[in-house]
């Protein structure tokens, strides 16, 4: 039996989804009804429902933009960090594998063109040359009490998710939104591809440790917005350089834009698309969100 811890969100959805396509028992876990932010909760919750694999897909990235973090630093904080580690505490006591979901977000360029692998250490925190958001910072803390504390575990890497539903979580439906665009490299995730690969790890019982899950090559924000005009889903875009974004726009939080290798899940044996496959499949099937 599978769990899976924030259910509800964008990645927990998509999670949820796969696993019943391919028949896969899960349990679907929800923090307004299951109390797991508490050790010994969690550790109950396993038992009881005889879990063999925690997915925590739980976290807190803020709404709408990274810029919310830095407004609510004890939240993100809670649950990047605080939770993190508990899960990681809980299952290493339950003998419970772990799949825990960070981001890419904790890098920024992209390491002279060869994009940054899972050895390569985070540089875009609090401490690092190039100081990152608060959000990077606790995605970083994230990965490090995770693997300090339980040797069992897979850290998948999501970085910008997208795919053919609108929504507002959604990298394109963003593109669409912004009025003014930061023009940037960046490897990016299709969410449907990033839970195929996370389900092929706990599957074939690859090695554990860290996974850079995006596909394949890196694209720039001209390139997709200028895709998403070609397809009829955006009349026109205003792509900004870094200075005029920040003077223009004023964001609270510095924005990670960076590539990262994916040789070691290629190495696994999954076979992930390349981004521009995956953005053209999810454009020529996009499917507007209705209105509420």
């Amino acid at each position: 039996m599978i769990g899976i811890l924030g259910a509800s969100g964008y990645v927990g959805q998509k999670f949820c989804g796969e696993l019943f396509s391919q028949n896969i028992l899960f349990r679907e876990y929800n923090r307004k009804r299951d109390n797991y932010y508490d050790l010994k909760s969690l550790i109950d919750i396993i038992a009881r429902d005889d879990i063999k694999v925690i997915i925590n897909c739980a976290g807190y990235t803020g709404k709408p933009n990274v810029d919310t973090c830095e407004y609510n630093k004890n939240e993100c904080y809670e649950a990047n960090v605080d939770l993190a580690k508990n899960v990681a505490v809980a299952c290493s006591i339950t003998d419970t594998k772990l799949l825990h979901i960070s981001s890419g977000c904790i890098y920024t360029g992209d390491n002279d063109g060869k994009g940054f692998s899972e050895e390569d250490e985070p540089n875009f925190h609090s401490n690092s040359k190039v100081k990152g958001s608060f959000y990077s910072a606790t995605k970083t803390l994230g990965e490090i009490v995770v693997k300090a504390a339980w040797s069992n575990s897979y850290i998948a890497r999501l970085r910008i998710p997208f795919d053919k539903n609108d929504s507002s979580r959604n990298y394109l439906s963003k593109l669409q939104k912004y009025e003014k665009l930061l023009e940037a490299t960046n490897s990016i995730s299709h969410r449907g591809d990033f839970v195929k690969a996370c389900i092929h790890l706990i599957k074939t019982q690859a090695d554990f440790g860290i996974y850079n899950i995006v596909n394949s090559g890196a694209v720039t924000t001209s390139e997709v917005a200028e895709l998403l005009k070609e397809k009829g889903l955006l009349e026109s875009y205003n792509i900004l350089n870094e200075q005029e974004f920040y003077k223009q726009v004023q964001a609270q939080a510095p924005r990670s834009n960076c590539v990262l290798n994916n040789d070691k899940l290629i190495n696994s044996g999954f076979d992930i698309r390349t981004a521009k496959e995956a953005l053209e499949d999810s454009l020529n099937n996009w499917v507007k969100e209705k209105s509420k």
